[in-house]
């Protein structure tokens, strides 16, 4: 495991500094999409920076509201951020709420910009799910990793270690499963994806991260399950299924209209 990066004789949170660089890269492919969709890219960029520095904000502070005794005992621990110190759906209702005054304040049309967020927050969240695999809080069940995952690893050296645990048993890095399956997503949209229809697009690019996630998250370990299925995986199998019969519900609805205007 790798809770720390060694740079010279100076050691660096891995979880830390990977949560800066999956917020830079997120909004960097975020300022890409706005770019294609004929959007200001500064204006781009400054919506997910707001909406960043919000939720952070708000998942902080709904932390130390459900740990008030704590807080109230030692006030300079809210300024300690430290993984575990956040609240994720306070934070993710923060940064939308946030965003979306932003939007209606600049009289921004909110659609093709929702399109910008889905790829930057995938591609974000590719970045910290790397962290999640190098710093061990995401295990796999026990089993051999594909062949080209493991010589990837062992190629590159001590990458290969998070693979095993204290006891040597080899586990799926599930954690860069998802990862690797973002990065396809992200890339596969932007190299071929159909910006005269960004509604669409973000709806396959979602459809498409919960068939990840109904796949990969099979190989999870000490995930909560409700019957065969993790309960992630029956999410991601609602989601999939309601996504998909949107898009199709779409798909009939513009070919209905191009038929009428031939």
């Amino acid at each position: 495991m790798y809770p720390s990066i060694q740079v010279g004789p100076i050691s660096l949170p891995t979880a830390q500094i990977l949560a800066l660089v999956a917020a830079w890269f997120g909004l960097s492919v975020m300022a890409q999409v706005g770019r294609r969709l004929r959007l200001d890219p500064d204006m781009v960029w400054n919506l997910g920076t707001l909406a960043l520095a919000a939720g952070l904000i708000v998942a902080r502070l709904s932390h130390a509201v459900q740990y008030w005794d704590i807080y109230r005992a030692e006030p300079l621990l809210l300024v300690s951020i430290r993984p575990g110190g956040l609240l994720f759906w306070p934070g993710a209702i923060g940064a939308l709420a946030a965003g979306y005054l932003y939007l209606v304040r600049k009289g921004v049309d909110p659609r093709p910009v929702g399109t910008a967020v889905v790829l930057g927050v995938l591609a974000g969240g590719a970045v910290l799910e790397v962290s999640y695999f190098l710093t061990g809080s995401t295990v796999g069940v026990p089993g051999t990793p594909p062949a080209a995952v493991s010589t990837a690893l062992t190629g590159i050296g001590k990458l290969a270690e998070p693979l095993r645990l204290i006891s040597g048993e080899v586990r799926h890095p599930v954690a860069l499963y998802r990862a690797i399956g973002m990065m396809l997503i992200v890339g596969g949209f932007l190299l071929w994806g159909n910006w005269k229809r960004p509604g669409r697009l973000a709806g396959k690019a979602l459809l498409a991260l919960a068939l990840l996630r109904l796949l990969v998250d099979g190989f999870a370990a000490d995930a909560s399950q409700l019957g065969p299925l993790r309960i992630s995986q029956l999410v991601a199998l609602v989601a999939a299924l309601a996504l998909a019969l949107s898009l199709a519900g779409t798909a009939d609805r513009d070919g209905s209209s191009q038929s009428a205007t031939g």
